[in-house]
């Protein structure tokens, strides 16, 4: 199980690198909420390190919080459709107009 938790960890991660971002982070918030249902398990009166189990769930809880606004940041910057399309209708693409090209094609000639 620890192996498995671990490669779901290190997939975040080059994840998390790549051109996709929110998906690593997004992926890592429902990793920390894996751990957190483990660790939730593992927190029982007949566990003799119950306190240690204790400790680990706020450290997790903290890096929970922390992925979560992480995730919820990327995901606003980078969120499509909020923005006004700009309109580029009135633009040529030639540096000096439309009207200074045309023509220009037949004086060469």
């Amino acid at each position: 199980m620890i192996r498995a938790y671990g490669a779901r960890e290190v997939s975040s991660g080059i994840l998390s690198m790549s051109v996709d971002k929110q998906s690593g982070l997004w992926s890592r918030v429902a990793g920390d909420g894996l751990d957190i249902a483990t660790l939730l398990w593992a927190f029982r009166h007949d566990n003799p390190k119950r306190g240690n189990v204790g400790l680990a769930l706020v450290l997790v809880a903290g890096v929970t919080l922390i992925d979560l606004l992480t995730a919820q940041k990327v995901s606003a910057r980078h969120a499509r459709g909020r923005r006004q399309a700009q309109d580029f209708s009135n633009r040529s693409g030639f540096p000096r107009g439309l009207e200074a090209v045309r023509g220009l094609a037949r004086k060469d000639m």
